[in-house]
């Protein structure tokens, strides 16, 4: 019996590869996201610092030292969300297409299937007629004698 070969395997093959690689980008995309907001974290746990020393202290330079640096935090997490957004929005074209990927593989490989029961059958049937003329042969051969 002839083994099954899929016509289209170079291009499931280069299917799945490319699915891989969009899948790949999205991972990079999402953990620069987690990265953001990780930054975000520590901004604010910066800011909670600060102002807790800032409470904490009766020195005006202190005081004006501490509200600087939290202006300048507000602008460091300002500049974090919008960084953020802007990875947002390529993450979304990531996963868009991931989903194209995923679809054009799911057709070749559902293609695939339906191909290899086809084959199936046909190789069954193929059987089928084989054990036929044996037994045929075989029959036709003992009433001769």
């Amino acid at each position: 019996m002839k083994r099954f070969q899929y016509s289209l395997q170079k291009i499931l093959d280069l299917r799945s590869f490319q699915l891989k690689q969009a899948e790949i980008e999205l991972g990079k995309v999402n953990s620069k996201i987690a990265a953001e907001k990780r930054q975000l974290q520590l901004i604010a746990s910066q800011k909670l610092k600060v102002q807790g020393e800032m409470d904490s202290s009766h020195d005006i330079s202190t005081f004006a030292n501490g509200y600087g640096y939290m202006v300048f935090l507000d602008q460091k997490r300002d500049a974090c969300e919008e960084r953020i957004a802007l990875l947002q929005i390529e993450a979304d074209k990531k996963k868009e297409l991931v989903r194209a990927a995923m679809q054009k593989e799911k057709v070749l490989e559902k293609l695939k299937e339906h191909r290899k029961e086809s084959w199936k059958d046909e190789m069954e049937k193929e059987e089928e007629l084989v054990t036929d003329d044996v037994v045929t042969s075989k029959y036709g051969a003992a009433s001769n004698v």
